[in-house]
């Protein structure tokens, strides 16, 4: 029997998981937590730099320090990002938003998925209230016949096995297998684009400027990694990217260069591509008209997801994992049932708006800036403008660092 149940073990459940952890696992005062993930590689844990890497708001690193993890992801090394550049097509006039202006040592760290999750897992394992069921897929759930615990069925290596718990939260991803189950109803919408991700390396360093770079076809984002790496997420349109993606090697890289546009490689000088592959993906805007249901919660992209534009998706859900950890602390703390929907519903209500607001705000910001349309072309240089010289700035920079939420 489990207090807490979390299907799915990638960085958001990982991240709930620690959060739940106790290392010293003190008599009646630890909660008993789970973690179903079907990926053996969880198990053995081996996590294998792809090139894969998130941004991380600096609210969402202090979250992690006060979990306990942050250290850990510091030493296999983060690269911290000094100065975010956002520039419009052509426009001459990028405006810069800078550590220096809000007073801390950066305004976030590009951070290999690799990386994460082994510092994740160390801490894990070291958490005696934690337990790891891999490789592991769940086949069906249910409320137990008093409605006092859900039923979960899970097939693994052993066979099939009925598990109990208090609290089943599902945090495993934007097709959650659990919200499905749940017949948990969505909004969403499809993008007619692309999200191109590739490594490159550069001449020079990149002095840990990021880059965001708006174009028709949609965002351009160049972040740094190491000295002399940096994640590029090209977003191109529906239209170009089969050619895109088409294109061999020599070809590619002119085509990359010229987008990256002519300042810029003058700062880099030259590049080239090291990562193996050309991963691409389809960004979708997703939101859960619910999160919670008694005795079900859904953290991260299994309750809602976002168009990469500005790197919020990962950040939203280290949020419901600060959230969600708080409310179910307090809970126990206080002998609470901690899948009552009385519960429930404190997470849900910490979490739905900043949620929404950021799907809605990046959705429209995607929008705005992915079009040729003449009105909008002046309309956002106008903004941009007025963003360089406004207390705006500030503000903008709040929220997207995350401090509202710490």
């Amino acid at each position: 029997m489990f207090d807490v149940l979390i299907v799915g073990a990638g960085m958001v459940g990982a991240s709930l998981a620690c959060a739940l952890g106790d290392k010293n696992c003190a008599a009646n005062h630890s909660l008993k937590v789970g973690i179903i993930e079907a990926n053996d590689n969880f198990g053995l844990g081996e996590f294998t730099s792809d090139g894969r890497a998130s941004a991380i708001a600096y609210g969402s690193t202090q979250i992690w320090e006060n979990i306990g993890v942050w250290q850990g992801m510091q030493r296999r090394g983060v690269t911290p990002m000094h100065i975010i550049q956002v520039s419009e097509g052509d426009l001459p006039y990028p405006v810069q938003l800078r550590r220096e202006d809000m007073g801390q040592e950066a305004l976030g760290y590009i951070v290999e998925n690799a990386v994460t999750l082994a510092a994740l897992w160390e801490f894990a394992r070291e958490c005696q209230n934690l337990e790891l069921i891999c490789p592991a897929k769940i086949l069906e759930i249910a409320y137990g016949s008093d409605r006092d615990v859900m039923r979960v069925k899970v097939s693994s290596d052993i066979g099939d096995q009925y598990l109990e718990t208090k609290l089943l939260v599902g945090a495993d991803g934007g097709r959650s297998q659990v919200r499905a189950m749940a017949k948990m109803e969505i909004s969403e919408r499809h993008y007619e684009q692309t999200c191109i991700v590739t490594t490159i390396q550069s001449e020079n360093s990149h002095q840990n400027f990021a880059y965001e770079r708006f174009q028709s076809s949609g965002p351009f984002a160049i972040l740094p990694l190491g000295n002399d790496r940096a994640c590029v997420v090209w977003t191109a349109t529906k239209e170009e990217t089969p050619t895109l993606l088409a294109l061999d090697e020599v070809a590619f890289l002119q085509e990359l260069t010229r987008r990256f546009g002519a300042p810029l490689m003058a700062k880099l000088g030259k590049i080239k591509v090291i990562s193996s592959d050309r991963a691409n993906y389809v960004p979708r805007w997703m939101h859960s008209q619910t999160y919670i249901q008694p005795r079900l919660a859904l953290i991260g992209d299994a309750a809602h997801t976002t168009h990469p534009i500005a790197g919020q998706g990962m950040n939203l859900g280290i949020r419901d994992v600060n959230a969600l950890a708080k409310v179910l602390k307090a809970a126990h703390q206080n002998h609470e049932d901690l899948g009552a929907i009385a519960v429930l519903k404190r997470y849900e209500s910490k979490r739905k708006w900043d949620n929404l607001g950021v799907i809605w705000l990046t959705d429209i910001s995607n929008r705005l800036f992915s079009n040729h349309n003449w009105f909008f072309k002046v309309l956002r240089r106008l903004g941009l403008l007025i963003l360089q010289i406004s207390p705006l700035k500030r503000i903008l920079m709040y929220f997207m660092m995350g401090l509202h939420q710490i």
